[in-house]
């Protein structure tokens, strides 16, 4: 049986680009399989604007990290916390390809 364990959307930075702002954010999607023990942690990375005129738009642009997925073979009692970290390591990736102003 699959359990979901995390579903993090973390606001890392905003930027202006173009003069439009932006929030850069940082989303985990983790769930465990506890009949393999696997855990399985999807990553992305976006922009989101903050423009009433673009609510719930995202972006991608090639400054940020492609998105990635994480597996790993760990209980179940092992899983929350090792999504936790993934997650933290994830938003360190993120924060270190922020143009730098």
């Amino acid at each position: 049986m699959i359990h979901a364990l995390l579903d993090s959307t973390q606001v890392i930075s905003l930027i202006q680009q173009e003069g439009v702002p932006y929030e850069v954010c940082a989303e985990a999607l983790a769930s465990h399989d506890r009949g393999k023990n696997l855990l399985t942690v999807e990553l992305r990375a976006f922009l989101r604007s903050e423009n009433h005129d673009h609510i719930g738009e995202v972006s991608s642009p090639g400054w940020l990290p492609a998105p990635q997925t994480v597996t790993e073979h760990v209980g179940a009692e092992e899983a929350h916390a090792l999504a936790a970290d993934v997650l933290k390591n994830w938003r360190h990736k993120v924060e270190s390809c922020l143009p730098k102003v």
